[in-house]
């Protein structure tokens, strides 16, 4: 990574800790410039506009859950592997909490923008098909019983995973992981029975 990629890489990480501490509508140019450290003049340098700039952050969120996704070890026991998947997204902890802050305030504004729906719908539309991967080895691992739309099923578990989010960020930190962690545990049971 380049001087100029990594402080590119700072100003959107300033926008993510903007908006997880002040919501979205605070990730102004001028905010975002005082968080990182910078001059607007800077920050207007890599981002034209303040929607740029948004839908870059975005996009940087969605490269860091990737990044994320590709440490899980796919060799181990379907069951095992999806449930590790899910609780990357899931407030577990404040570092998963404050990612899912930001990540539930760009997926609000994505139903009215139609620039962060489009980021919004191939983020999900991934992790549908990754989730619909892994319930088929299950199947055919036989640790599943078998489903004729693992797709579908996939696309529940997304359901279920942002209703959890929202849920979870709800509660007071001491109650999150003990519901979160029962939440996902019941599902799971009843997924793969």
């Amino acid at each position: 990574m380049t001087g100029e990629q990594r402080r590119g890489a700072h100003v959107l990480d300033a926008v993510l800790d903007v908006i997880a501490e002040r919501g979205l509508e605070a990730a102004t140019m001028r905010t975002v410039a005082a968080a990182a450290g910078i001059s607007l003049a800077q920050v207007q340098y890599y981002f034209r506009s303040k929607d740029e700039l948004v839908a870059s952050a975005f996009r940087h969120v969605s490269e860091r859950l990737d990044e994320k996704l590709a440490t899980i070890d796919l060799a181990g026991p379907p069951r095992k592997v999806l449930r590790q998947a899910l609780e990357l997204r899931l407030p577990l902890d404040e570092e998963r909490a404050r990612d899912a802050r930001v990540w539930l305030a760009f997926s609000a504004a994505s139903v009215t923008s139609p620039m962060l729906a489009g980021i919004a719908a191939t983020t999900d539309a991934e992790l549908r098909v990754a989730f619909a991967r892994l319930l088929d080895t299950a199947i055919a691992d036989g640790d599943l019983p078998e489903m004729t739309d693992t797709e579908t099923e996939a696309g529940l578990l997304l359901a279920v995973l942002d209703g959890l989010v929202i849920q979870g960020l709800t509660l007071p930190a001491e109650e999150r992981y003990t519901y979160l962690n029962q939440s996902l545990n019941a599902h799971l049971g009843r997924l793969f029975g």
